[in-house]
């Protein structure tokens, strides 16, 4: 059930329906359930469970499991620091051995095999066949949709309450935050303590809230199906011919895989988000305009914010962070974004665009601690040329060319597909005529101009009338400030646009896939 989808489509307003009509009242002797926390449980492992449904049972399991480590942390606490300290690393290693036997065990077995088959010709000084028992066959295990975001919002749970916070006693309110429809397949990663303590406040139906909502869900199903799904095709062209393209079709190719994965994972976090405010949840932003970013430390605090925090809190700190020696610093930033790029896949392109990240965090740390340490007049017309308008147009540049050739990595199958993307994009002197064909047939570029105008009105009509707005008379601005039919013909074009504008065939969301 995509958010995309007819199905979704049809499935949210009527959870929303049953949710709001349900008396916000608990029912239950000694453990009080919330009907409405309870029916949204049930709905969420419906929408989790319409994708494979035995997979629900490993959801339950994990959930189930998470539970009675968090409350057996919480009471070895008050007894003895090294008995909990020992039952959250045996916590965290069963999360993450379910979650790599789940999405690394073809990964392994593929990196040994290619391993044995590069030293083959030692098989007969070992007594061994070249096919000999040392190759494995792949097991094709089918990775459960969300299970690299909840397994991840399981060990947050369990090191916040190793770390002092109050475990969640109710076992539905748990599950619900494992569960949780909005945000289960593909983020944002919540944390415990923000959700639970909107789950424990009664919910009151907020009108305004609503709105933002649709405006959400609208602004994310654009994004995906007028924006990303025509993208897709263009982008895919692209890397399919890889060794064929010229200069311009090999930048038109990486460029619109950067559109559309950030159109494609910023519609599923709108969607998602505005699905969670129609019953009136916030969930945490994923993304504020990373493009415009004026270094990479800036890019990832703005790009996917839910995993970069928690890369941050979970990883990069407990590694020692920045509070140690220069070389050991570089070393945790290298594995965070090693191991944040496997996070995102389980092939060895994945490992080069995290490494390719983590070198660039290192390089731009040592240059900005030059830039603060330094006193000479180089560093001061540094400081001086990156305070101009000039300056943040070239570092707002450079740094998107950066992370450009990150993505040229992160999309490429293969390492030579990837490097074959790059030496064209430097080879001005080759034309193809691979894409033309493929663009025609997609609408991009009317679809990038419905949404850059709808952006613009959007963001600016506010800043821009509010003023006005606020100097009019009481009574005229209650009786202006609906303007329902206006603001219900916006969203109705919106919805018609996206559809209108949509391809034939929708495709998934690029993090369905991690």
């Amino acid at each position: 059930m995509l958010f995309s989808s007819l199905s979704y489509l049809l499935f949210l307003p009527v959870a929303c329906l049953i949710f709001w009509l349900l008396p916000a009242a608990k029912v239950g002797g000694r453990f009080k359930v919330d009907l409405r926390s309870a029916f949204l449980l049930v709905s969420s492992y419906y929408f989790y469970m319409s994708w494979i449904p035995v997979y629900g049972v490993l959801l339950f399991t994990l959930t189930l499991a998470n539970y009675f480590l968090g409350q057996l942390i919480y009471s070895a606490l008050s007894g003895s620091a090294h008995r909990a300290k020992a039952i959250l690393v045996l916590g965290i290693i069963l999360n993450l051995l379910t979650l790599s036997y789940f999405k690394y065990t073809d990964f392994a077995i593929s990196s040994w095999n290619a391993a044995i088959a590069h030293v083959a010709f030692l098989a007969p000084y070992l007594g061994l066949h070249a096919n000999s028992a040392l190759n494995f066959p792949l097991q094709h295990v089918l990775l459960p949709l969300g299970i690299s975001f909840f397994v991840f919002e399981f060990i947050h749970y369990i090191a916040d309450v190793y770390k002092g916070g109050k475990p969640i006693a109710n076992f539905v309110n748990f599950s619900l935050f494992a569960a949780f429809f909005p945000s289960q397949i593909a983020g944002p990663i919540k944390r415990y303590q923000d959700f639970i303590k909107q789950l424990e406040v009664p919910r009151v139906f907020s009108g305004t809230q609503c709105e933002r909502g649709i405006v959400l869900l609208l602004q994310g199903l654009f994004k995906k199906v007028a924006l990303a799904d025509n993208l897709s095709p263009i982008a895919a062209q692209g890397f399919a011919h890889a060794t064929a393209l010229g200069a311009g079709e090999a930048w038109i190719a990486a460029l619109a895989f950067a559109a559309q994965i950030y159109c494609d994972f910023s519609g599923y976090t709108d969607m998602g988000r505005g699905s969670a405010m129609l019953m009136g949840f916030d969930l945490p932003d994923n993304f504020n305009w990373p493009y415009l970013s004026r270094s990479l430390t800036e890019f990832w605090k703005r790009w996917h914010i839910s995993l970069s925090s928690w890369l941050r809190d979970y990883l990069y700190i407990p590694l020692g962070g920045s509070k140690c020696s220069l070389p050991r610093r570089h070393f945790n930033l290298l594995m965070t974004m090693l191991l944040g790029g496997l996070w995102h896949g389980a092939s060895w392109h994945f490992v080069v665009w995290g490494a390719f990240h983590g070198l660039g965090l290192i390089v731009n740390h040592t240059y900005d601690n030059a830039l603060k340490t330094g006193s000479n007049a180089l560093t001061s017309g540094l400081k001086a040329f990156h305070q101009s308008a000039l300056g943040a147009a070239f570092s707002t540049v450079f740094t998107f060319l950066f992370v450009l050739v990150g993505w040229v990595f992160f999309r490429a199958e293969t390492m030579d597909s990837a490097l074959d993307i790059l030496k064209a994009m430097v080879s001005p002197m080759v034309a193809s005529n691979y894409l033309a064909e493929t663009m025609e047939k997609h609408p991009i570029f009317a679809a990038l101009a419905i949404y850059a105008v709808y952006r613009l009105l959007w963001d600016n009509a506010s800043r821009l009338f509010a003023p006005s707005y606020q100097k009019l008379p009481a009574l005229l601005r209650r009786a202006i400030a609906p303007m329902l039919p206006a603001r219900l013909v916006i969203y109705v074009s919106i919805f018609v646009m996206a559809i209108g504008l949509a391809p034939a065939t929708a495709s998934p969301f690029i993090y369905f896939a991690f």
